[in-house]
């Protein structure tokens, strides 16, 4: 078990990786935890939590706290008085290779885009997701966000893109990049191939000239309206509905 001195620091990407850990936090999101079969390393309850939900997690280790020192944990305004460690699951690129739709975000920064993009992927099953910077998916907000799909599905933060989407390229797969900037143009309407990495990047900077390089065709959503643009997390959502 951890003490609250070394819990509290998983809020910190730092400590989250040196630990290999991470803090989910509300009953939901631990029983997701606990559902989806993760380790869970132990919990960490209010006393008033635990005199109300005596039976809570009857077989997981517990450490009891007062109000003030889950505070010290907890992200959330107002905490409910409950959180797990959650070890890190353990994937790699070749888990990603085995599939056959996957999606590679490159550098999406905002916590709540992120953990929604992870939960859409669920939803439409997707067999992966390949991260190229941007946020760390490990972080509360993202947790909270993706509302228990980081526990469904693969999450991979690549150390090297070019070399980890050249590998994807080699395994088979077609990468095909976003471009917002053509939504007005003609696009190409040829059928994809069987294996597909969708590439969606920054929120403002969009995917990077070195993954644009690489990829093996583009392609945007048709734009009726005067709105500048879509959120990214709504545009991959839209996407992935119309490709699967």
């Amino acid at each position: 078990m951890f003490g609250l001195k070394i819990i509290s620091k998983l809020n910190q990407k730092k400590y989250r990786s040196e630990y290999g850990c991470f803090i989910v936090e509300g009953k939901k999101g631990v029983l997701d935890a606990i559902a989806s079969g993760k380790e869970i390393i132990e919990l960490v309850m209010t006393r008033q939590f635990a005199s109300f939900e005596e039976d809570f997690g009857e077989n997981q280790e517990k450490l009891i706290v007062d109000d003030r020192d889950f505070a010290r944990l907890a992200e959330t305004v107002t905490p409910s008085g409950i959180a797990a460690v959650v070890r890190m699951p353990s994937y790699s690129l070749a888990d990603l290779e085995k599939g056959k739709f996957i999606a590679v975000l490159e550098d999406i920064r905002d916590p709540g885009n992120l953990g929604t993009m992870i939960r859409t992927a669920d939803w439409f099953g997707l067999d992966g997701i390949l991260l190229l910077g941007g946020a760390d998916p490990y972080q509360s907000k993202v947790v909270r966000s993706s509302m228990g799909s980081i526990f469904h599905i693969p999450v991979v933060s690549s150390q090297n893109p070019v070399e980890d989407l050249s590998s994807l390229k080699k395994s088979g797969f077609e990468v095909v990049v976003t471009r917002p900037e053509l939504a007005g143009a003609k696009q190409e309407k040829s059928k994809l191939g069987d294996k597909i990495a969708l590439v969606f990047g920054n929120e403002s900077q969009g995917t990077s000239r070195e993954i644009d390089e690489l990829a093996d065709r583009s392609l945007s959503i048709p734009k009726y309206g005067q709105a500048e643009s879509l959120n990214v997390a709504v545009s991959f959502g839209i996407l992935i509905s119309q490709l699967k």
